[in-house]
């Protein structure tokens, strides 16, 4: 017994919450094995009044050693995207995440929901704020920030924040033209667009990364505009020919004809006035790639396909966070031999081919070890401090909350209708 609760009890409760596990799966596992486990209200009980504190104190520890880190280092380059706990325009959480770019640690998390905004369009404008806000006041010097193209955040850094410079990264604009390139090529006498694909997002990639200002960018990526065609001289002072070799042979491409319609729909997309507008703010060296890392790593810990309340949200992102954390800086996996380790793959985004991709070492949990001492050694004997910092944190009003008051508001008025109409 540890404070008047089953030792055993709680070590399974905590094991079970710390490790990304659902109560769910754990109870199946049990049942197989016809062991008698704990109830579902007793693990509920548990994690209310024990371990989601437990969670976040130990993530305001581990915080506050990244910021005072980031401090440390000077002025700070930091990325930021939002994660929404469900596809398409009906999202009722959007998570948004902050992450150190040069330490690669994440270093602060903000928790939305989509009645505190209106809808679940301005959950990430409203958790970049939020996020931005808390590590300014913090004292982190902001240098620079890496995001996607959301139009709410461009305007919030436009308008309010002038001194720090906005960069968009190159991932999420080769992305969207990836796609777009991929609905021209399904068009009649379009399909030979397709075969561009690859090489216009690699073009991409090199103009961000080999050009010192966003003029040098935008000439170097309106070439390919030309490079389609077969033509390799440009009228842009900046950039006045490709630099390959010419291609004979083999190399040669399958080039589209000027003035056909799959040359000029194409040429509509890689100039269009916003994509060039826009690449003048191509971010040259950071990219977020880590953060999309750890969106895929949130899945462990947060399927979407599981409902979880507001609190169960955000104690299981803290979680992922320190697991990232812990694991960001692992070293590449090596033999018996000391020869490095390699895999093949074959990621989604390849549509089918393989990339060649460096093992890592095996992830560590240090941070379980962590929460299960401060646990029994802390918040079992008195865990009212941590009930109380926990409960400052602000949890907001239920979704259907409003709609309920809505009907019942109504229900009242029909029957004061009706009432009077009798009378």
């Amino acid at each position: 017994m540890v404070n008047n609760i089953p030792a055993g009890n709680l070590q399974l409760c905590a094991a079970l919450l710390f490790s990304g596990s659902s109560f769910c799966q754990i109870s199946k596992l049990l049942d197989a094995f016809k062991i008698q486990g704990i109830s579902e209200s007793c693990f509920h009980k548990h994690q209310a009044k024990l371990l989601i504190p437990t969670i976040n104190w130990q993530w305001k520890i581990d915080q506050d050693d990244a910021i005072e880190n980031a401090i440390a280092n000077g002025a700070v380059t930091l990325g930021g995207d939002m994660r929404a706990d469900s596809p398409g325009h009906s999202a009722k959480y959007g998570s948004y995440t902050m992450m150190d770019l040069k330490a690669n640690r994440v270093i602060d998390i903000q928790l939305v929901q989509s009645n505190e905004v209106g809808n679940s369009q301005r959950m990430e404008k409203e958790g970049f704020e939020r996020s931005l806000s808390l590590l300014e006041e913090r004292g982190v010097v902001v240098q620079s920030l890496v995001t996607d193209r959301h139009t709410g955040v461009q305007k919030f850094m436009r308008e309010q924040k002038k001194d720090i410079r906005h960069f968009f990264d190159p991932w999420h604009m080769g992305k969207g033209l990836g796609k777009k390139m991929d609905a021209l090529s399904k068009g009649k006498g379009l399909q030979d667009v397709g075969l561009w694909r690859k090489s216009v997002v690699n073009h991409l990639y090199w103009s961000a990364t080999t050009s010192t200002t966003g003029e040098e960018v935008v000439a170097n990526w309106s070439s390919v505009a030309n490079h389609i065609q077969n033509i390799h001289s440009h009228e842009n002072t900046l950039f006045p020919s490709c630099l390959h070799e010419p291609l004979v042979g083999d190399q040669t491409r399958h080039w589209l004809k000027p003035s056909t319609a799959a040359c000029e729909k194409f040429t509509a997309i890689l100039l269009s006035p916003r994509l060039l507008k826009d690449m003048h703010k191509i971010s040259p060296e950071y990219h977020t790639s880590g953060i999309e890392c750890f969106h895929s790593l949130i899945l462990k810990f947060l399927p979407k396909n599981v409902v979880f309340s507001f609190k169960g949200m955000l104690c299981r992102l803290q979680l992922a966070a320190m697991h990232y954390n812990e694991n960001a800086g692992r070293s590449q996996a090596s033999t018996a031999d000391g020869d490095l380790r390699y895999s093949i793959v074959f990621p989604k985004f390849k549509h089918g081919e393989f990339i060649v991709r460096a093992l890592k070492s095996n992830p560590t949990t240090g941070y379980i070890d962590k929460l299960m001492e401060l646990l029994f050694h802390h918040v079992v004997e008195d865990p009212q401090p941590y009930l109380d910092f926990s409960g400052q944190m602000a949890v907001p009003e239920k979704l259907c909350a409003q709609f309920i008051r809505a009907e019942k508001e109504e229900a009242v008025s029909r029957h004061r209708s009706r009432f009077f109409k009798n009378t």
